[in-house]
């Protein structure tokens, strides 16, 4: 009798603890993936508000030959903004929460996008 509670209880402890790792495993699973999600999220903003506003803004100043340092900084201003407006609420809390501040994390990633778009 003593046997069977004894093979009992190891075998409710390992079963505890093969949930336990796995339930962990599912958590870590779900948070990468939701990561990955929100990335691409931010990714997708920064770079399609770039466009907008190098369609909008900037190739009309090029053309004219005023896009000047001050219409730079007034395209990553209009960037910006078009960025926060369309990321979502979750988006906005995982920058704040892993970068910082989210206009400096943003303005980093715009700047980067423009590079990227020249090329």
């Amino acid at each position: 009798h003593t046997m069977n509670e004894l093979i009992g209880g190891i075998f409710l402890l390992a079963v505890t603890a093969v949930g336990g790792f796995a339930a962990g495993a599912l958590r870590q699973v779900a948070n990468a993936y939701t990561e990955n999600r929100l990335l691409s999220e931010i990714a997708d903003a920064v770079a399609d508000a770039v466009a907008c506003v190098s369609q909008t803004y900037v190739d009309e100043l090029k053309e004219l030959g005023r896009f000047d340092e001050a219409a730079q900084k007034i395209a990553v201003t209009k960037a910006l903004a078009a960025c926060m407006a369309s990321l979502s609420e979750s988006a906005k809390d995982f920058i704040t929460n892993n970068y910082g501040d989210i206009a400096a994390y943003l303005t980093q990633r715009i700047e980067a996008q423009v590079r990227l778009q020249k090329l």
